[in-house]
Protein backbone atom coordinates (compact mmCIF):
# COMPACT_ATOMS: atom_id res chain seq x y z
CA UNK A 1 0.00 0.00 0.00
CA UNK A 2 2.92 2.31 0.74
CA UNK A 3 4.31 1.89 -2.78
CA UNK A 4 0.92 2.71 -4.30
CA UNK A 5 0.63 5.78 -2.08
CA UNK A 6 4.09 7.03 -3.12
CA UNK A 7 3.27 6.52 -6.81
CA UNK A 8 -0.05 8.32 -6.41
CA UNK A 9 1.68 11.16 -4.55
CA UNK A 10 4.16 11.64 -7.41
CA UNK A 11 1.30 11.80 -9.89
CA UNK A 12 -0.78 14.16 -7.75
CA UNK A 13 2.24 16.42 -7.30
CA UNK A 14 2.51 16.65 -11.09
CA UNK A 15 -1.16 17.59 -11.32
CA UNK A 16 -0.63 20.33 -8.75
CA UNK A 17 2.45 21.64 -10.58
CA UNK A 18 0.50 21.85 -13.84
CA UNK A 19 -2.55 23.48 -12.28
CA UNK A 20 -0.55 26.20 -10.53
CA UNK A 21 1.71 26.76 -13.54
CA UNK A 22 5.01 25.75 -11.96
CA UNK A 23 8.22 26.44 -13.90
CA UNK A 24 8.76 23.41 -16.16
CA UNK A 25 12.47 24.23 -16.31
CA UNK A 26 12.89 23.64 -12.58
CA UNK A 27 14.66 20.38 -11.76
CA UNK A 28 12.06 19.22 -9.24
CA UNK A 29 9.16 19.98 -11.56
CA UNK A 30 10.77 18.38 -14.63
CA UNK A 31 11.85 15.27 -12.70
CA UNK A 32 8.36 14.85 -11.29
CA UNK A 33 6.90 15.34 -14.78
CA UNK A 34 9.19 12.62 -16.16
CA UNK A 35 8.35 10.15 -13.40
CA UNK A 36 4.62 10.81 -13.46
CA UNK A 37 4.60 10.59 -17.26
CA UNK A 38 6.11 7.13 -17.04
CA UNK A 39 3.82 6.01 -14.21
CA UNK A 40 0.67 7.31 -15.93
CA UNK A 41 1.63 6.12 -19.42
CA UNK A 42 -1.55 4.10 -19.96
CA UNK A 43 -3.77 7.01 -18.99
CA UNK A 44 -2.04 10.01 -20.63
CA UNK A 45 -4.32 10.32 -23.67
CA UNK A 46 -7.45 8.66 -22.33
CA UNK A 47 -9.39 11.93 -22.31
CA UNK A 48 -8.55 14.71 -24.76
CA UNK A 49 -10.41 17.88 -23.80
CA UNK A 50 -9.28 21.13 -25.39
CA UNK A 51 -7.90 22.48 -22.10
CA UNK A 52 -4.44 21.11 -21.24
CA UNK A 53 -4.86 21.53 -17.48
CA UNK A 54 -8.18 19.70 -17.56
CA UNK A 55 -6.61 16.88 -19.57
CA UNK A 56 -3.79 16.51 -17.04
CA UNK A 57 -6.27 16.60 -14.16
CA UNK A 58 -8.50 13.91 -15.69
CA UNK A 59 -5.86 11.56 -17.09
CA UNK A 60 -3.29 11.75 -14.33
CA UNK A 61 -5.98 11.88 -11.65
CA UNK A 62 -7.43 8.65 -12.99
CA UNK A 63 -3.97 7.09 -12.92
CA UNK A 64 -3.48 8.10 -9.27
CA UNK A 65 -6.86 6.63 -8.32
CA UNK A 66 -6.02 3.46 -10.24
CA UNK A 67 -2.77 2.98 -8.31
CA UNK A 68 -4.49 3.56 -4.98
CA UNK A 69 -7.21 1.02 -5.80
CA UNK A 70 -4.74 -1.59 -7.04
CA UNK A 71 -2.54 -0.98 -4.00
CA UNK A 72 -5.50 -1.51 -1.69
CA UNK A 73 -6.54 -4.71 -3.47
CA UNK A 74 -3.01 -6.11 -3.32
CA UNK A 75 -2.69 -5.14 0.35
CA UNK A 76 -5.92 -6.99 1.17
CA UNK A 77 -4.79 -10.06 -0.78
CA UNK A 78 -1.45 -10.12 1.00
CA UNK A 79 -3.00 -9.61 4.43
CA UNK A 80 -5.45 -12.45 3.86
CA UNK A 81 -2.66 -14.96 3.24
Amino acid sequence: MLAAFVIAAIIVLHIIFVLIGANAGNTIVSTDADWSGTLAAWFKDLFTPGNYKLAVFLNYGLAAIFYLIIGRVVARLVSSL
